[in-house]
């Protein structure tokens, strides 16, 4: 009897265990879906209240948001003004947002930023909008590890790839076809050069078939991101530093410019032009230049004072680029290399640990994100600035000041947004290249490594046809001695210690 009653009580505790399990469960369930029973994916049965960090609450744009996000999903939105917000003294929104990635890094590991994981993968039918504007390189921008997601990196609606821009009217008095390869582009060039009296006519020796200045790895990125071995591990990526020079194939791109610089296709002087100077900007508002690198939108802002106004008050209306991918890799490929993190001031969005709603809120995000609200906004919308300051997971795309140039610019827009970009490295490790102003060495990094990028690479092009091999050879160990080769070591053991050693303890 007594072995009965034990039984009994045994299989009576495994049933509550059981059912507090289920219990235990459903409640976790229901913590990350917001209590389904209570909303269609779309509306919420009960009025949810969130407040929401902004830069100008006063604006109308904020009455006309809190209205139709009422009306659509019953979420009361409470704008909050960015002068008063402060993680450290607790005045906080449900939603925030800052542009600094390693203050929300802090905040993460402080345990002030809440964990929107479990919420996103428990709602993917609810946030559609919300995760197909972002896709996940921006939802997962902040970790690789899916499970601990602690901001969103806001879409950026402008691209970070450069173009390359040709003389389309030059092309059409050669008869020439627009370019789409290293090589094409080459010819063209050739045939610019070749051709200067019919182009510039008594100005011939003033042609330039393609320009660049004294940094030649950013003003002729696009050309160098295509030697770049795109298969390159995320170890590799990240140890040869976001200039990439010390990576094998950056060698065979400054050959290459060095034959074109022997064929007469780079500006004589082109290490003694600065960026941003005239002597940067007007070889091209003369009409004197066949093609560069540069933003989408290079030639077009600032109304009439862009630099295809000028151009155009220099040499006729006639006289246009356009905007072109020509620099392939070895997969046939337009790519744009950069680092995680590069651009450590993009608006990242995230909930702070004080919200009781996260469902809500990013269910608000997610109608932020539907592309006709987003077209409503802009419509009711007079200030684009202040349009901006709202749609926090939207940043608008600058239009272009010059209506003659708008085509142009759209199809600039757009050819850029065609590259592929080839986004790794810091994310792995957890930090950005500003670290590196606190490296511990001799040298002084901030003076000194861009000035010798600068020094490597012109020395390189600029060398004798016949010395080029050995130039390179005695340039790069000075590159290394002034700074990189620091950077490369304090990269590998960062490396080491995080992805191989899983020690996370900041620098």
């Amino acid at each position: 009897m007594a072995e009965h009653n034990r039984h009994a009580v045994r299989s009576y505790i495994r049933s509550i265990t059981s059912l507090l399990l289920v219990l235990s469960f459903m409640c976790s369930l229901c913590s990350c879906t917001g209590n389904r029973g209570g909303f269609d994916g779309t509306k919420f049965a009960s009025t949810r209240h969130i407040s929401v960090l902004a830069d100008s609450p006063e604006d109308p744009l904020a009455d006309y948001i809190h209205d139709q996000v009422l009306a659509d999903c019953n979420i009361d939105v409470k704008f909050v003004s960015s002068d008063y917000f402060s993680m450290e003294y607790g005045i906080v929104p449900d939603i925030a947002y800052t542009g600094n990635a390693d203050k929300i890094t802090t905040y993460y590991r402080m345990n002030s930023v809440k964990n929107i994981s479990p919420y996103l993968e428990a709602n993917d039918q609810a946030l559609s909008d919300l995760k197909g504007l972002l896709g996940d390189e921006n939802i997962y921008y902040c970790t690789d590890d899916r499970s601990e997601v602690w901001y969103l990196k806001a879409k950026k609606n402008t691209p970070d790839s450069g173009v390359t821009f040709i003389r389309a009217d030059w092309l059409d008095v050669l008869g020439l076809d627009i370019p789409s390869t290293k090589e094409e582009f080459h010819d063209c060039l050739i045939a610019f050069r070749d051709n200067a009296d019919l182009l510039l006519g008594e100005d011939a020796s003033e042609i330039i078939p393609f320009f660049v200045d004294n940094e030649p790895n950013i003003s002729c990125k696009p050309f160098f991101d295509s030697f770049y071995d795109p298969s390159i591990s995320d170890c590799d990526f990240y140890i040869h530093g976001y200039c990439r020079a010390t990576q094998d194939e950056y060698r065979d791109a400054l050959i290459t410019l060095n034959e074109w610089y022997h064929q007469d296709l780079l500006p004589e002087d082109f290490q003694n032009i600065f960026p941003n100077t005239k002597e940067s900007y007007e070889p091209i508002e003369n009409g004197f230049v066949g093609a560069f690198c540069a933003q989408y939108d290079y030639l077009y802002k600032n109304g009439e004072n862009s630099h295809i106004s000028a151009l155009q008050k220099n040499k006729g209306k006639d006289a246009r680029y356009i905007a072109v991918n020509t620099f392939e890799n070895t997969d046939g490929e337009y790519t744009y290399w950069q680092e995680d993190y590069l651009e450590d001031n993009s608006r990242k969005i995230f909930l702070t640990s004080t919200c009781s709603d996260p469902l809500a809120c990013l269910v608000y995000l997610n109608w932020l994100s539907n592309p006709k609200n987003t077209d409503k906004l802009r419509a009711y919308s007079y200030d684009s600035s202040s349009l901006e300051s709202f749609l926090i997971i939207y940043q608008d795309t600058p239009v272009s000041e010059s209506d003659a140039a708008d085509t142009d610019c759209e199809l600039a827009l757009d050819t850029a947004f065609s590259v592929k970009v080839i986004q790794r490295g810091n994310k792995c490790v957890r930090y950005g290249p500003d670290v590196f102003a606190s490296v511990k060495s001799d040298i002084d990094l901030n003076a000194a490594y861009q000035n010798s990028t600068s020094l490597f690479t012109c020395g390189v092009i600029s060398a004798a046809e016949e010395d080029v091999e050995a130039v390179y050879s005695d340039l790069v160990i000075l590159y290394a001695l002034s700074g990189s080769k620091v950077i490369f070591d304090f990269r590998v053991t960062e490396w080491n210690k995080v992805i191989v050693f899983g020690n996370m303890e900041p620098l």
